[in-house]
């Protein structure tokens, strides 16, 4: 025997008011996954670049460009990395510098540190990095 056309009708209006409650909440859960990701994206490209301007005794910058999304790390005429975070994750950013440089002892290059706000939907993140060049979030 099947099921009658009432049961199915109890079933779907009992689906369609638990997807209504618990959607929200999953939908900020994917907003807070895809900020963490991004977060630590970022922080990874920082101590790579910091890593890269140690074992290559000059300069590398990691190149924020907030418009277009991307973050780039960048020895020279090199490009050693390119990371598409709002095409990959959604993920916007906004940077007080659009560029952190670490000299040659890995210690930041510049006159101050850098705020770096990674957001999607209600869900955000801020990673610092200090004059010394060191990121934390």
């Amino acid at each position: 025997m099947g099921f009658s056309l009432l049961e199915q009708l109890v079933v779907l209006a009992v689906m369609t008011i638990l997807i209504g409650i618990a959607g929200p909440r999953l939908l900020s859960a994917l907003d807070q996954v895809a900020v963490r990701d991004a977060r630590m994206q970022l922080v990874s490209a920082l101590s790579s670049a910091r890593g890269s301007a140690q074992s290559r005794s000059e300069r590398v910058s990691v190149a924020l460009d907030s418009t277009a999304g991307l973050l780039r790390i960048l020895a020279g005429a090199d490009t050693l990395l390119v990371r598409p975070l709002r095409a990959e994750l959604g993920v916007v950013f906004a940077a007080s510098r659009d560029t952190v440089t670490y000299g040659a002892s890995g210690r930041g290059y510049g006159a101050a540190n850098s705020t770096i706000v990674l957001s999607r939907g209600a869900a955000a993140e801020t990673v610092f990095v200090a004059r010394l060049g060191r990121a934390r979030w």
